[in-house]
């Protein structure tokens, strides 16, 4: 059994598969205004059963799918913070891997730690999801800021969860590497990172085989986490995408859909 091969094993044998009832709606935390926080509104209004539908689960007590997503919080957080690390980019080798259900999850999860504070960028211009996942509805975003110079305290939405705060892709861009390659995104990516001490930045990428979107921006990421799925994604395609990924650091990777 070779090393990919025995990394999917272990995968296997951790994942957790208990689905459990959705929890009931958490009320909204206090809003507390900053620089880079939704300006003059309360909490973005977000679907629990749409999350439900979207395998959101991240936020929910004594549930074991959630118990994966804090699992893996504690491994990602351990690595981040030996390292230094303040950005993460979540990508996988197709859509439908379930990276952005991962990355989500995941960003909620580390929200909870009361030490940090996070960041959801959805970078994926192309084919954005974050916001739907949650059943949100966000007016500008992303490419509002990159097109119309849209303030980015303007694009950011706080959902009801402390200490997340999430930026929508915005409307879908055709051209999108060019713009994920530019100075300006390279600006707002250092912006990001630097501002809050405590906050770390976990931007959702387009799948690495699918389009170039991933690799203009990698150098822009501090850590890579690749989401594979079980049963799906082919062992070849996985090495493509390591390849592919060989001078990024990528620090592991999450077995998606395993039962």
């Amino acid at each position: 059994m070779d090393r990919l091969e025995k990394a999917l094993e272990k995968s296997r044998q951790q994942r957790a598969t208990m689905d459990q009832p959705a929890a009931t709606t958490r009320q909204a935390p206090p809003y507390k205004p900053d620089d880079y926080a939704v300006p003059h509104t309360d909490a973005a209004q977000v679907n629990e059963l749409h999350m439900e539908r979207n395998r959101i689960v991240a936020h929910r007590n004594r549930d074991a799918q959630a118990d994966v997503y804090r699992q893996l919080r504690t491994q990602i957080l351990q690595i981040m913070n030996k390292s230094g690390y303040r950005t993460l980019a979540v990508t996988s080798p197709h859509y439908n891997d379930g990276k952005s259900t991962v990355a989500l999850n995941l960003g909620i999860s580390i929200s909870l730690d009361i030490k940090q504070t996070v960041l959801l960028v959805d970078l994926d211009l192309r084919k954005p999801s974050l916001d739907h996942y949650l059943g949100a509805k966000p007016q500008v975003g992303l490419t509002d800021y990159l097109l119309n110079d849209c303030p980015i305290s303007d694009c950011i939405m706080r959902p009801p969860f402390e200490r997340v705060s999430i930026l929508p892709a915005g409307s879908s861009l055709d051209n999108s590497s060019e713009f994920l390659g530019s100075p300006k995104m390279a600006a707002l990516a250092q912006e990001l990172k630097d501002r809050y001490p405590d906050r770390l930045v976990i931007y959702d990428m387009p799948p690495v085989l699918a389009q170039d979107d991933s690799i203009a921006f990698l150098p822009h990421v501090d850590a890579v986490l690749v989401v594979i799925r079980d049963g799906m994604t082919r062992a070849e395609d996985i090495k493509r995408c390591l390849s592919i990924l060989s001078g990024a650091n990528v620090i592991g990777t999450v077995l998606n859909n395993s039962y």
